[in-house]
């Protein structure tokens, strides 16, 4: 299927973490958001995202070798609207900039979500 989701991860405690091309990152412990979309079988990608994948291709790879997966949520829709969830969840969250977005023209689409 093709989809826009939302992964949620929990990182119990801030860490430095070598994020590829990005280099080491440093996360401050809390709940994190990962906007992202899959022209088909939306549900194999989920199940990398909340897996601990030995071949590491896009960032949240590294992110989701470390975090905790908790959730996600579908929606069955064309992948122009990645970059619509992106700009919510910037509403709600605290950007960790260039991670996942080299392909389109989001600065990112992990957000550290700010505690309420």
């Amino acid at each position: 299927m093709k989809a826009v989701y939302a992964a949620f991860f929990r990182l119990e405690k801030s860490r430095e973490i070598e994020v590829g091309a990005l280099g080491k990152i440093q996360f401050p412990e809390g709940i994190y958001v990962y906007v992202g979309s899959a022209m088909n079988s939306v549900e194999k990608r989920l199940e990398r995202h909340f897996s601990r994948t030995e071949n590491k291709h896009w960032h949240i790879d590294y992110f989701s070798a470390v975090a905790q997966p908790i959730d996600y949520f579908i929606l069955p829709e064309n992948s122009s609207y990645e970059c619509v969830l992106s700009e919510t969840a910037n509403a709600i969250g605290e950007p960790v900039d260039s991670f996942g977005s080299s392909d389109c023209e989001c600065k990112t689409h992990l957000y550290r979500i700010k505690n309420r």
